[in-house]
């Protein structure tokens, strides 16, 4: 890969840098959305195709179209790809901007009446609230399935269940199974699931028992986005931000529209101390996708450390223009108002946001050390609401 940059010195910070410029690098256009897109259109009755560029598009978190796709491929083809019916159930359990999350457990209910699958089974476990002897029952029947897929699935929902240690048990056992070559389906759960455990503390050597798998995935699928996402977030488990930066670099020679890892980049480069090239990568990240709320949160704090408030404080009043229905931006946005002196608004602006949140998304602001003090000024001003 050869990335042309170009010398020059910040400004705020005296350091010089290599900025990145990609005007002489070579990129996949054949990933990008609107490819993908139009071929899907093009090919409407190709119920293979659809399957595949739905999968990417839920990966590639563009769940509204990913939804019309894979429901068509669905229609087509309704029995002989469990794993489409995962994708089509993310992509709805992944959307904030609306009440998907229904919809999405019955798609997986759907799936599994359709084919039987053991596969969607396992996976439907993570939502599973039966009497304990069925789920114990249940657990055990595919826990001796000689199937890896449906095992791989079955060590993803006992994690996000809690049963941690038990998870990573079956997860190490089932992976121990598989042929130095292969590539089976659930290897991104089982990836994902060992990168978040690692994350956890537990002790896990992503070298060996992650990366390995996934550099393996890699070179026989360039052009499967998952795989080379998890190897990124791998590294940033690790932090080990220099690799972190060459996985994105590589990454985006194949998906050179894909903003979350120009956002991967971005904060890479942050942590290198290089933040030339950090607000370089989160402009482009924004430029990609302008709805990106947390590309834009970065991109405002960022500015907010160098001490260029002006620029900082367009950037959060942005968020609430390109995202209006994401009531967790407007959130960030009162932070800052707040961290700025404009207490007032930034209060009023937080109790509109609040009172829009769903329950669980309530809870995890109310643990948040900001979050904390406004709720606490929340209900104790009476303020009036400033956003419509």
């Amino acid at each position: 890969m050869k990335i042309a940059r170009q010398e020059r010195t910040d400004p705020k910070t005296k350091n010089t840098y290599k900025q990145d410029y990609s005007m002489t690098t070579t990129y996949n256009h054949n990933n990008t959305i609107p490819y993908l897109l139009e071929l899907a259109y093009t090919n409407w009755d190709n119920a293979e195709l659809l399957g595949k560029i739905g999968v990417e598009m839920e990966a590639r978190t563009r769940l509204d179209i990913a939804r019309r796709v894979l429901e068509r491929a669905l229609f087509l083809n309704p029995l002989h790809h469990p794993e489409w019916y995962l994708s089509f159930a993310f992509a709805h359990f992944r959307d904030t901007t609306g009440n998907f999350s229904g919809d999405g457990e019955k798609i997986l209910i759907d799936g599994i009446e359709e084919t039987n699958s053991d596969y969607l089974k396992a996976s439907y476990l993570s939502l599973f609230e039966g009497n304990s002897e069925e789920l114990a029952e249940l657990i055990e029947d595919l826990r001796s399935s000689e199937d890896l897929s449906v095992r791989f699935a079955l060590g993803h929902s006992l994690l996000w269940r809690g049963d941690t240690d038990d998870a990573c048990s079956l997860l190490r056992a089932t992976i121990a199974e598989i042929d130095e070559n292969a590539v089976p389906l659930g290897l991104e759960a089982y990836c994902g699931a060992m990168n978040w455990m690692r994350g956890q503390g537990m002790a896990i050597d992503l070298e060996h028992e992650v990366l390995s798998h996934l550099q393996r995935a890699i070179h026989s699928s360039p052009d499967v986005y998952n795989y080379r996402a998890l190897q990124i977030q791998a590294f940033q488990t690790l932090r080990d931000y220099k690799r972190v930066a060459e996985a994105a670099h590589e990454t985006l020679l194949h998906f050179p529209d894909e903003e979350t890892t120009m956002f991967a980049l971005a904060t890479a480069y942050e942590k290198l101390d290089n933040q030339t090239n950090a607000l370089l990568w989160y402009n482009r990240a924004i430029g990609a996708k302008p709805s990106y709320a947390r590309a834009r949160v970065m991109l405002g704090k960022l500015y907010e450390q160098r001490g260029e408030l002006d620029a900082a404080e367009s950037v959060f009043r942005d968020i609430g223009i390109a995202n209006p229905s994401y009531n967790m931006g407007k959130l960030e946005i009162a932070y800052f108002l707040k961290r700025i002196g404009k207490e007032k608004e930034a209060v009023a602006l937080f109790r509109y946001a609040y009172d829009r949140l769903k329950t669980f998304e309530k809870a995890s602001v109310e643990q948040h050390p900001e979050g904390k003090i406004f709720v606490n000024a929340m209900l104790s001003l009476e303020l009036p609401i400033l956003m419509n």
